[in-house]
């Protein structure tokens, strides 16, 4: 039983060691999130008012827990959930509330309504104009509002009705998670370490009420998806704190004060707040077959490039996918050609001589001293014509649950309901085999089926700080005629992984990095004025390549003997370290 359940539980009949709970406590203002019509405003400074009430002018305590909050860490965007953000987090440094739950059966025998509430402040003998009794009321009230559009609530009142409502909602398959401090602090300063976590949007967070016994507030909220996140203070206090990210605001009330703190409207960004000290969250263990319980691509690049901002070749091409949900092309077999194979696989591509020759206007392979200004070259990857092949990345966490080998192609081709005959099940074979051949000489190789393999495997080649570039293009062109334009090329680097995209149903890309390697980014000019950044790999030293590859036939040359250049097509990504840029 996790700890955090434990220390709620019962006491033992007799045992009177629990602590109260601390009365000035700061207040839990992410609890509901629209105006709701309770029967009475709470009263005190000290209760657990409902933070999406307007702060009237002539509410005093409302106005100061507003001031107060704004001065913490209260909401946030979820792109500032990064590594190295300081956050302000008087809500998770409070002293904890002590209270327990009832056994199941006195929780029952208590009264717990509005109707009743006269009754119950006489059953724990409370003044009806004390602090308690105001605490106690804002509980009730929270309790019997009304869900927002997407919303699940109940309160529990008892260990029992906690698990059994929490099960009845996600099912058994559950895990509890809770804030964790490595000790007790008064520092409510931290800084966010690495390792964000995405737990799941398969949610019921649950938030504890201000009662005499353990009441919980617990509600799941539709497109909400919770993180745990390392937490470091400033005096060294090591922590894992909750963070509920709601993706859609749109049915909050335009009053709630998160609209005024960042200056934002309901349903446009999403929103986040880390949670209150003493919040437990149900999380559903639902494996593989969820994609949404991923940390998504964009936070996991900002947790390893925090001052870098997600090029748009990556964020716009690859994560989002294309309009009208575009089916991912299988073109040529010989648009393979310059898919990163130097050594093994078919290093003909199975052109007879005569298609060779018939292709040989196209600006395959080059030689280094032909990258100046004035060069033409013909590039059918830049042109409108060419198909794109614009598929995005599957989620990490569902890329792995697919197989991907050649051993259990059978099987892939049932799942994607293809014919071992197909043009599609013969590309997504040379996919698998291309991933799965030998190296050759001064290679390294990997492939990458989610943004975050792409990403961490290409880290631990160089370490991050690096870069990711691409091929750009100024505007779509039928166009496939170029000149290097004047400004003459620039030489990126001189060490570098080259990611090919390659044919499959999601993005993978074939990453390599090669001994004597360069990379220059070639500035174009097209016949009709489109102006285009393309990239070029040249490699200085071919002797471990295929003496039969095409290269050696187009240029007439032989392995070995002199640099031979390509460019990349528009799909390809280098990463080069920032370093050995020029």
């Amino acid at each position: 039983m996790p700890k955090a359940l434990k220390d709620i539980l019962p006491p033992p009949a007799g045992d009177s060691s629990k602590e109260s709970k601390d009365k000035d406590a700061p207040i839990n203002p992410f609890i509901i999130y629209e105006n709701t019509n309770t029967k009475r405003q709470p009263k005190g400074v000290n209760a657990p008012i409902n933070p999406f009430i307007i702060y009237g002018k002539k509410s005093e305590g409302n106005k100061k827990h507003g001031s107060a909050a704004i001065n913490g860490t209260m909401f946030f965007f979820q792109e500032d959930l990064h590594p190295g953000k300081r956050v302000n987090l008087p809500l998770l440094a409070k002293t904890r509330d002590l209270t327990t739950f009832l056994p199941q059966q006195v929780a029952r025998s208590i009264p717990f309504s509005y109707n009743e509430f006269p009754q119950i402040l006489n059953l724990f003998s409370l003044d009806p104009e004390s602090m308690e009794a105001n605490d106690m009321e804002q509980t009730i009230n929270v309790c019997e509002r009304e869900g927002l559009r997407g919303e699940e609530i109940f309160c529990a009142t008892s260990f029992e009705s906690f698990v059994d409502s929490s099960v009845s909602k996600l099912g058994k398959n559950i895990q509890l998670l809770a804030n964790e401090l490595a000790k007790e602090t008064n520092n409510p300063v931290f800084t966010i370490g690495r390792g964000i976590q995405n737990m799941g949007e398969e949610e019921l967070v649950c938030h504890k009420m201000s009662y005499p016994y353990a009441v919980f507030s617990c509600h799941s909220i539709d497109s909400t998806v919770v993180y745990k996140v390392p937490l470091v203070g400033m005096d060294g206090t090591k922590a894992k704190a909750l963070v509920i990210c709601h993706k859609d605001t749109s049915a909050w009330s335009p009053n709630h004060p998160v609209f005024e703190i960042l200056k934002v409207k309901p349903g446009t960004v999403p929103i986040c707040h880390f949670a209150v000290r003493d919040t437990l969250a149900w999380l559903a263990l639902c494996g593989v077959s969820h994609a949404s319980a991923d940390l998504p691509a964009e936070v996991h690049w900002k947790s390893v490039f925090p001052h870098t901002p997600m090029p748009k070749a990556l964020k716009h091409r690859l994560l989002q996918p294309a309009a009208g949900n575009k089916p991912w092309v299988v073109t040529r077999k010989e648009d393979s050609i310059n898919d990163g194979d130097y050594g093994n696989a078919d290093p003909s591509m199975g052109f007879g001589r005569g298609s060779i020759i018939s292709r040989t206007n196209i600006t395959m392979y080059f030689f280094e001293n032909d990258l100046y200004p004035g060069k033409k070259v013909k590039l059918e990857y830049f042109s409108k014509a060419k198909a794109r092949n614009e598929v995005p990345f599957l989620s990490r966490r569902v890329a792995e649950s697919i197989p991907f080998s050649s051993d259990e192609f059978p099987g892939i081709l049932k799942l994607f309901s293809l014919k071992p005959e197909s043009r599609e099940a013969k590309a997504m074979n040379r996919t698998i085999a291309m991933c799965e051949r030998r190296v050759i000489e001064g290679e390294d190789m990997y492939c990458a089926t989610s943004l975050e393999s792409l990403v961490d495997l290409s880290v631990r080649k160089f370490g991050n700080d690096i870069q990711v570039l691409s091929s750009e293009v100024e505007k779509e062109t039928e166009n496939q005629d170029f000149s290097v334009a004047n400004e003459g090329t620039i030489l990126m680097g001189e060490k570098d992984i080259v990611c090919h995209k390659m044919k499959y149903p999601y993005a993978v890309f074939l990453c390599h990095s090669l001994d004597k390697t360069a990379v220059y980014r070639v500035p174009l000019v097209g016949k009709h004025g489109t102006k285009a950044n393309a990239l070029a790999v040249c490699h200085r030293d071919t002797s471990a390549w295929n003496p039969n590859h095409i290269a050696f036939l187009l240029l007439k040359v032989k392995p070995g003997s002199v640099p031979i250049c390509h460019f990349l097509m528009r799909e390809s990504l280098v990463w080069v370290p920032n370093r050995f840029a020029h």
